[in-house]
């Protein structure tokens, strides 16, 4: 990846588990709150106030396409130990909550917008997919900007 990629902007991903990932997605929103586990990528840099585009990744309804936006609000502890029910051996480090969602009104095709997404690299948009792996990844203004304006 470039590393002139920003750490303002962030995708949270959620991707199939006991359930597919648009369902996944779907319930965490509801609760507002959103399980970030131990071992998860850019974790010094989820922080208060980072803007987020939400990715679903996996094979399900609605996959492979951006779904909602929305900014950091809290950050809150988990149960000691607790567990993701639906990604069971996964330990939840803590807890994202959001203010200002915006739920798409119509969902990005990840594949009908790829050449306008300039966080991917022209070279690898074949094996885009690895941008989005570990739940959580950096993504440049200028793509989030464009994302959230379509």
């Amino acid at each position: 990846m470039k590393n002139s990629i920003e750490t303002n902007y962030l995708i949270f991903v959620s991707s199939d588990g006991k359930k597919n990932g648009y369902e996944i997605f779907n319930e965490r929103i509801k609760k507002n709150l959103w399980p970030i586990y131990t071992k998860t990528p850019q974790l010094i840099n989820i922080k208060i106030g980072k803007k987020i585009i939400f990715y679903i990744a996996g094979n399900g309804i609605n996959s492979q396409h951006f779904v909602a936006s929305a900014e950091i609000d809290e950050l809150n502890n988990p149960i000691i130990n607790q567990n993701d029910p639906n990604q069971e051996f996964k330990q939840v480090l803590f807890y994202v909550r959001f203010k200002n969602l915006k739920i798409f009104k119509n969902f990005i095709s990840i594949k009908d917008h790829m050449k306008s997404l300039t966080f991917i690299d022209s070279s690898k948009r074949n094996i885009y997919g690895l941008y989005f792996q570990g739940g959580v990844c950096k993504i440049n203004k200028q793509s989030y900007d464009y994302l959230t304006n379509i």
